[in-house]
């Protein structure tokens, strides 16, 4: 068994948020070759964002002394962002599925949560 440990940390929320927005873009435009290999074709992806500070920061193409410490290959969700193979939309909190993974949640938003996944409790 392999343990992995986390290489880089952030120094603020907005930059974990950032960095994790790159990652997960980065996944679902994998995603996208893989459906494409199986003759699924797909103009862009959507990823789905809680921070709005995040999107701003990738949407906004001009250098920050705040960011500068930013590793650069994090940046390069503003490139698929202008190419439009990216696609960030926000997502408020009450939708936001993976909360019920990483907060405690009551039973009804439990269950609203797995609708959101599509997940039914026999």
């Amino acid at each position: 068994m392999e343990i992995y440990a986390q290489s880089i940390s952030a120094l603020f929320t907005t930059e974990a948020e950032y960095m994790a927005l790159t990652e997960a873009a980065k996944e679902a435009i994998w995603l996208k070759g893989l459906a494409s290999d199986l003759d699924i074709q797909q103009r862009s992806v959507t990823v789905k964002c809680d921070s709005q500070s995040a999107i701003c920061l990738a949407e906004n193409q001009v250098f920050q002394a705040r960011t500068k410490h930013i590793e650069v290959h994090y940046h390069q969700i503003r490139d698929w962002l202008n190419s439009e193979a990216v696609e960030v939309k926000k997502v408020h909190t009450d939708e936001n599925a993976s909360d019920f993974l990483t907060k405690p949640v009551t039973t009804k938003k439990s269950k609203h949560y797995l609708s959101l996944l599509n997940l039914k409790i026999c």
